[in-house]
């Protein structure tokens, strides 16, 4: 073998491996269809480059060497373009393993016979070197198996331009290019190779088969990458209409069930036998959809059904020649957690108001204050007593915006995405023992008294921090909304998986117009009993808490009267 110095083994080769890096490329697309016809462009460029290299050779022993690498591209082109073809065409549900197992069959007994040849000549009955040529040429007397395996090739090619051009001949424009660009480059080597089976070749031997192949992929490769052609594959309608995530009903004239995809299944609450049902049937409490089923004009209406779920329904009426009313298409989509997140962000929306309010008003003006108070003072504009008379205010002041930001910095930490529920099991009687000793100086102060009734063990599974700042937040409204001689009591008991805690006050209770008020998202807030502040940001915070963990918290109270305060807490993880 020397180095290649003839046009055809040059042209091969070169050729050959820009096939090959197409091919490359083209297997990395998405497509299914489109990663078989890479398949089939590899198989062409390992053929194209094997011949290149064996037109360079200079013995028979090199020539078939080259030959059974040839062989590679050669036994396993046919076979990988009817799998491309069969993917196109959108029938890959006939390529179940067994179909796989019967078409590798005839490459694999190709393969193994050509590089078996010389111990039985199935394929090549006799194999020489002719050098009659401007360069030595391999001239083969066919074999049995090399016509059978030359049969096989056709078939498989005629067989996939007739699967192409039966199932696109009514296709829509576009599938009508794919389908013209296909063929033709199907054809092209097709054509060829009748003229070499014709003893139509140059130099008496010289096969162009291979370069038809790689004219005949570039043009195809050519489309794809330069022109998109693979990007729309075509498939059958009713693989459409089944693969379809939203319901599909279609109607007749007298507004009965004519056809309907699996989803529209799916969605039916109804369970007889939906073909040649009325919407009527069908959804009787629907008496908005089933008027408008029979005005024959296009039109879009929502539905929510039993179950909750809310469809956006596109009704198309159909016509027979423009005129003719014949019935009409109802396509159902599901907009259920559209409508969800609709009213999430509209609750979103007022706690943002709500917290811009809070962060405006409550947080600036304490601050504010604390800033005039602190900047006379620095001036000499205050005496040492007048500003020792602010202090109970500033102290206050200060106390109330530290316990604002902590809320505010609670809540925030709570709502960003991924938070994590440290659960453990821990003592509720213990955390009340502790906050009622942190606040009885502050109870004190307001001539409140704060007792524990809790005397044995109550263990629940939930985040100790979490619950922490509940019981704080609880027991501070508490003190904040009693007068001099009113009490509050903190219980809890067993119920069944759940421990139930209350905070119970006899303070001045809450109306009960402002109940509703308290856990929502509404920017509501009232002063305690001694003027102190509140933004209801605690409340918030405490009920996203107690759901976080798997409670329910809620509150009764009387005008006048007192307020009682409950969350429940599970037991454990299986509760």
């Amino acid at each position: 073998m020397h180095f290649p110095d003839n046009l055809f083994a040059i042209t091969l080769i070169l050729s050959g491996f820009v096939t090959i890096g197409m091919s490359l490329a083209i297997l990395r697309r998405i497509s299914k269809a489109v990663r078989c016809f890479g398949y089939v462009m590899l198989s062409i460029g390992i053929w194209a480059v094997t011949y290149g290299f064996e037109l360079s050779s200079d013995t028979i022993s090199q020539m078939l060497f080259w030959t059974d690498f040839e062989y590679l591209g050669v036994a396993g082109a046919p076979t990988l373009w009817i799998i491309f073809v069969i993917n196109f065409t959108g029938r890959e549900q006939w390529l179940t393993p067994r179909i796989y197992f019967l078409l590798l069959i005839e490459p694999v007994v190709t393969l193994l016979l050509v590089w078996t040849n010389n111990w039985h000549h199935l394929h090549y009955a006799t194999a020489r070197a002719d050098i009659s040529g401007p360069f030595p040429l391999l001239a083969f007397t066919p074999g049995i198996w090399y016509k059978i395996h030359t049969v096989y090739f056709y078939s498989m090619l005629g067989w996939g331009m007739y699967m192409i051009i039966d199932r696109f001949r009514k296709a829509d424009e576009f599938i009508k290019k794919q389908n013209r660009i296909i063929l033709f480059g199907a054809f092209i080597p097709w054509l060829v190779n009748v003229t070499y089976l014709l003893n139509l070749r140059p130099f008496g031997h010289l096969d162009l088969t291979p370069f038809a192949f790689i004219a005949s992929s570039l043009i195809i490769a050519v489309g794809l990458l330069g022109f998109k052609l693979f990007d729309v594959v075509p498939i059958a309608r009713g693989k459409i209409v089944d693969a379809l995530q939203e319901g599909v009903l279609v109607l007749d004239a007298q507004s009965r069930v004519v056809d309907l995809n699996p989803q529209m299944r799916k969605i039916l609450p109804y369970n007889g036998n939906v073909i040649g049902a009325t919407t009527a049937l069908l959804f009787p409490e629907l008496i908005e959809l089933n008027n408008t089923v029979h005005n024959q004009e296009n039109s879009r209406i929502e539905i929510t059904l039993n179950d909750g779920r809310i469809f956006s329904v596109t009704l198309t009426s159909l016509f027979e020649r423009q005129t003719i009313y014949s019935g009409k298409i109802m396509v159902f989509r599901d907009i259920t957690e559209r409508k969800q997140n609709e009213k999430k962000l509209e609750e979103l929306n007022k706690l943002k108001d709500r917290l811009f309010s809070i962060i405006s008003h409550d947080l600036r003006s304490p601050l504010l204050s604390l800033m005039d108070i602190l900047s006379m003072a620095s001036g000499g504009m205050v005496t040492d007593e007048e500003f020792k008379s602010y202090l109970p205010t500033l102290t206050k002041n200060i106390g109330y915006t530290s316990g604002l930001v902590e809320n505010l910095l609670q809540w925030s930490k709570s709502q960003l995405e991924g938070t994590v529920i440290n659960a453990v099991h821990f003592d509720i009687k213990d955390n009340v023992t502790y906050l009622i000793n942190n606040f009885s100086q502050t109870a004190n102060d307001k001539g409140v008294s704060l007792n524990s009734n809790i005397h044995v063990p109550v263990m629940v599974y939930a985040d100790m921090d979490m619950v922490q700042g509940v019981l704080r937040n609880l027991i501070s409204n508490a003190i904040k909304f009693c007068r001099a001689g009113d009490k509050i009591t903190v219980d809890a008991c067993i119920k069944k998986n759940m421990a139930t805690v209350w905070i119970s006050d006899t303070g001045v209770g809450i109306a009960a117009e402002n109940l509703e008020k308290l856990f929502g998202n509404y920017n509501f807030t009232t002063r305690g009993t001694t003027n102190e502040q509140g933004t209801g940001l605690g409340l918030l915070l405490c009920k996203d808490f107690i759901e976080k963990n798997g409670g329910t918290i809620w509150v009764e109270s009387n005008q006048g009267q007192g307020s009682s305060f409950y969350f429940t807490l599970p037991l454990d993880p299986e509760s």
